[in-house]
């Protein structure tokens, strides 16, 4: 859509487009595919009674850290619910490697490597977890 300019006097369309406001503004609330309000995966906030059950069996029984098996009782059902989200592996993945980082006073190399290495593991469990939706726990 092109308007008069006003600084020319013969009144004549200029080249310059002007785009309303308003226009370039989205929607109010929740969009198309927006997944904010999940309840499940590895962003929420609660957990379900039996993920809370299955994190007192880790902790109690297996003598897990709270921390470690609480990214695990997350990755598992993150994994349940949406295998292929590799952004869950980077994001559990980084939380493991800094738990251990912290803990263990590891260097920036072997950061680095135990990084890599939990990555492709979480990876290889996201393969066998799509590819058998019944498959054992992580």
């Amino acid at each position: 859509m092109c308007y008069p300019d006003k600084s020319n006097p013969a009144g004549e369309a200029s080249q310059n487009l002007t785009v309303n406001p308003t226009q370039a503004k989205g929607k109010r609330g929740g969009q198309k595919g927006n997944r904010n309000a999940r309840k499940h995966g590895f962003y929420s906030g609660t957990l379900s009674p039996a993920e809370t059950s299955q994190l007192w069996n880790i902790t109690n029984l297996e003598g897990v850290d709270p921390e470690i098996a609480l990214i695990r009782v997350k990755l598992q059902s993150s994994l349940q619910y949406d295998p292929g989200n590799r952004r869950v592996i980077r994001e559990a993945s980084r939380l493991l490697v800094k738990w251990y980082s912290a803990n263990y006073r590891l260097d920036p190399a072997d950061r680095s490597y135990l990084k890599t290495v939990v990555e492709n593991l979480l990876e290889i469990a996201s393969i066998r977890h799509s590819a058998s939706p019944q498959s054992s726990q992580i």
